[in-house]
């Protein structure tokens, strides 16, 4: 890796980039998993202490859009602050 100012400034914004790509893989996983679940292909349940099933999926679908809504938000503080194109 090259020394000096310029250098380090590169090196920081791959780590930048490379985080902010991670995220946006991250939205693209919960938007898929958001239709999914949306249109009933996909539903989440849970068992509690050894019980009957219970249908979670609207609180699933719930945690993914508020998620998405989050790192969206996230991915555009983190552009506009070390540079990047649109969400």
């Amino acid at each position: 890796m090259p020394r000096g100012p310029r250098g380090e400034k590169r090196a920081i914004m791959s780590v930048w980039d490379d985080f902010i790509h991670r995220l946006e893989q991250d939205l693209a996983e919960c938007r898929s998993d958001v239709e999914l679940l949306e249109s009933g292909r996909m539903q989440h349940r849970e068992r509690r202490d050894g019980g009957a099933w219970v249908d979670t999926t609207q609180r699933e679908l719930d945690w993914h859009k508020k998620t998405i809504g989050m790192y969206e938000g996230l991915v555009r503080k983190l552009r506009a602050e070390h540079g990047g194109g649109d969400l």
